[in-house]
Formats: structure tokens, C-alpha cells, sequence
């Protein structure tokens, strides 16, 4: 087993696109957080807007794989409205007592990723270890790699694999 898990949410894709690539490339595991309600089309839409206007946290599918267990989750979650998803805050009060070290990525729009981040350490009640943000526009241009080298470089050594 690795000592690393990466964790991810996505509702549009993308930031399943990014946790993927890690975890391959890095021979993570990887678990998927996933709603117990759907956020497909425009109520999913409407649902998740509510959801994090509110500071909800909403129900989400337990996970197949005990974070507790690792030495370092890297969790991954797209950024609705400068807010950490809430599906993701969900996660992390669920299981933020078995984290010993975490970092965090995020897909978004373009505005809110540190606040997201800040979020994220802020409900695990830890500081992030590494942190990295992806726009949109970087993912639909293949133009995020070099920072995302960075990232996994600054991750290895936190996992102790340099």
C-alpha cells in the first residue's frame, strides 16, 4: 500500500482529470468522494449554489478507502463561488481526526483558490502541506504542468519519496 491517498470531488470533470493524473503518475491511491443527491443539470446547478451559499454540508457516499491509514491525503475539489465545494467539507469533518498530514489542490474559474485552501485547512483543523490551483483555462490549454511538477515534487518530499 502507499503511503499516499488522494482523495477528490468533481461534479464537472475536471478536477477528477487532474486527481487522476496524480494518483497514475505518482501510483497513488485514489478514492472519489461522491453526492448522494445528484448536481447534474440545472437543478444539480441550483442545488450546489444553495449548498454553498448556506455553508451546507451536504450528504455524500462514504468512501471506499480509510484515510486514516496513510501518512499524507492530498485532497482535490473544485472552488463554487470563491468556497471550497461542499461536498469536500463534508469529507473533511467527517474524517479530519484520522489526517496526519494533508495538501490540497483545486480546479476553478478563476477566483477563490485561496480561500478555498485556507477553507480546507481551516475544517481539518491542519496546515497544508502543499497547495496548488488550476484554472480552468490552464486545464483546457494543457497549460498547468509545470505546476503541477512542482506540486508533486513538494509532495514526494512530504511522503518521503524524493
Amino acid at each position: 500500500m502507499s503511503n499516499v491517498l488522494l482523495v477528490y470531488y468533481s461534479r464537472t470533470g475536471y478536477t477528477a482529470s487532474i486527481a487522476r493524473q496524480i494518483a497514475h503518475l505518482e501510483n497513488w491511491d485514489i478514492d472519489e468522494i461522491r453526492d448522494a443527491h445528484s448536481r447534474v443539470g440545472p437543478f444539480g446547478f441550483v442545488r450546489s449554489l444553495f449548498d454553498v451559499l448556506l455553508g451546507r454540508h451536504p450528504a455524500i457516499e462514504d468512501g471506499k478507502v480509510d484515510p486514516s491509514k496513510y501518512d499524507l491525503v492530498v485532497l482535490g475539489a473544485s472552488v463554487w463561488m470563491k468556497q471550497l465545494a461542499s461536498p469536500m467539507r463534508t469529507y473533511i469533518g467527517r474524517h479530519k481526526n484520522g489526517f496526519r498530514n494533508i495538501a490540497f489542490f483545486c480546479t476553478y474559474g478563476g477566483q477563490g483558490a485561496e480561500n478555498a485552501a485556507r477553507q480546507c485547512a481551516m475544517l481539518a483543523a491542519k496546515p497544508l502541506t502543499a497547495t496548488l490551483a488550476i484554472t480552468d483555462n490552464e486545464i483546457e490549454q494543457a497549460a498547468y504542468w509545470p505546476k503541477l511538477d512542482e506540486f508533486i515534487q513538494r509532495l514526494r518530499q512530504v511522503a518521503g519519496n524524493p
